[in-house]
């Protein structure tokens, strides 16, 4: 699967369709000398297919309201895709999508955190926020901590690795699904026998790659209907009231899948 010399697989996750995503994956890790595979892609899955791929409606609606959009079923499925080819593996698996940005120091954890496999199974690179739990951080090195998540809701799933054990995991608790693929791995919404961490800071970053482009965001766009009111984050009180919620998660013990 994967450059011997290289002590983890890089999968990317792009469909043939998009062409730009493509070049900048090859292009990226080319450049950072990495070897890497493109997963097999789901196109967007209509409703004919639901029961064939395993999307589950009616808990779809009961947990989120709504179903999930042929975009991000498909989306889910390719990451489903990419946990088997991971699982498969005797070495962790670093998996991309194709707005990922990475550097040298995200080449450096990567091969730090592929040293050390037995101390995680899930390790999130990028993610939209991390309120990181003051228990069982481990150090990576003198920039970059491994923490577990101490808010519930972390989204994103442009640069994860995972290993053999945890894909495995991911795959078995897959079969029947019912949520976005980030909410299903990050967001806290069932409990997963998964031992997972963030990367703190971040060691990974979104490219300029068009957004607008892809089924997934213009499909979720169409069906997501709930909206919250906008709060004032400036005002005193609201502050106060956000500084006492992080006090509160970063040190309440947190569940082992996040």
């Amino acid at each position: 699967m994967s450059n011997p010399e290289q002590p983890y697989n890089v999968l990317g996750i792009a469909q043939p369709t998009e062409t730009e995503r493509r070049h900048h994956l090859d292009e990226m890790l080319s450049g950072l000398g990495m070897h890497y595979e493109l997963v097999k892609t789901s196109p967007p899955v209509h409703q004919n297919r639901w029961q064939e791929v395993g999307f589950n409606h009616q808990k779809s609606l009961a947990m989120i309201g709504r179903d999930l959009s042929p975009g991000e079923i498909g989306c889910f499925l390719s990451h489903r895709n990419a946990w088997v080819a991971a699982a498969e593996s005797a070495k962790p698996s670093l998996i991309l999508e194709g707005d990922a940005k990475l550097d040298p120091d995200s080449r450096r954890v990567t091969e730090t955190l592929a040293a050390r496999p037995h101390k995680w199974e899930l390790a999130m690179l990028y993610y939209s926020k991390c309120v990181p739990s003051a228990w069982y951080q481990q150090r990576l090195d003198d920039d970059f901590i491994l923490a577990k998540f101490a808010n519930r809701r972390t989204y994103c799933l442009a640069a994860y690795m995972v290993t053999p054990e945890g894909a495995r995991k991911l795959v078995e608790l897959s079969q029947q699904f019912y949520l976005p693929a980030d909410d299903f791995v990050s967001g806290g919404w069932i409990r997963k026998d998964l031992d997972m961490f963030a990367v703190v800071p971040k060691a990974a970053g979104l490219c300029q790659v068009q957004s607008s482009k892809s089924n997934l965001e213009e499909d979720r766009s169409k069906l997501h209907k709930r909206r919250r009111k906008q709060k004032d984050n400036t005002s005193l009180l609201r502050r106060l009231e956000l500084f006492i919620r992080e006090f509160g998660q970063r040190y309440r013990p947190p569940r082992k899948s996040l």
